[in-house]
């Protein structure tokens, strides 16, 4: 995968800013493209807002699910949760279940839900990559176990310190 940049002007004596990386670097999908297993992938959102993070997710998705016409997320895995979000013009709704193994369901038409596990947002980068790479696989893991794995940390509820083990 290539590595993309975002330049930023910078004023004289004022720090260098960050690169940013691109969006899809915070997405991984199983390459075969047959998904619909156990998990499609797995992302990484900047933040626990998922009224922020769920219209990019469903961008960066459109090229290869078509329009989505429903996300459903683990309510413990987010600060705010909305009943529908926009995103390429669409209205999307949002549903949630406690528990849901630190997943999302991205539905669009008929098909099955492509399945991913959610990375929680301040994971250091090279947990978060080994991560998002052992959700791609597909290798049958299941979420708990990829979490573990890597030594990702979760937040569930107030635990914001409990480590999946």
């Amino acid at each position: 995968m290539a590595r993309h940049s975002t330049r930023l002007a910078r004023l004289p004596g004022t720090a260098a800013p960050p690169l940013i990386p691109p969006p899809a670097s915070r997405l991984r999908l199983r390459p075969d493209g047959t998904g619909r297993g156990i998990m499609d992938g797995g992302w990484w959102p900047r933040s626990r807002d998922a009224a922020a993070e769920l219209p990019e997710l469903v961008i960066t998705l459109a090229e290869r699910l078509g329009a989505a016409t429903r996300l459903t997320i683990d309510f413990d895995d987010w600060d705010h949760v909305p009943l529908r979000i926009t995103a390429l013009r669409r209205v999307i709704r949002v549903g949630w279940l406690p528990h849901l193994d630190h997943m999302v369901a991205v539905s669009s038409g008929r098909d099955e839900p492509l399945l991913l596990l959610v990375i929680p947002p301040g994971t250091p980068r090279a947990r978060a990559e080994e991560a998002l790479g052992r959700a791609a696989a597909g290798t049958g893991d299941t979420p708990w176990e990829i979490l573990a794995s890597c030594d990702v940390s979760t937040v569930i509820g107030d635990h914001h310190d409990r480590l999946v083990r």
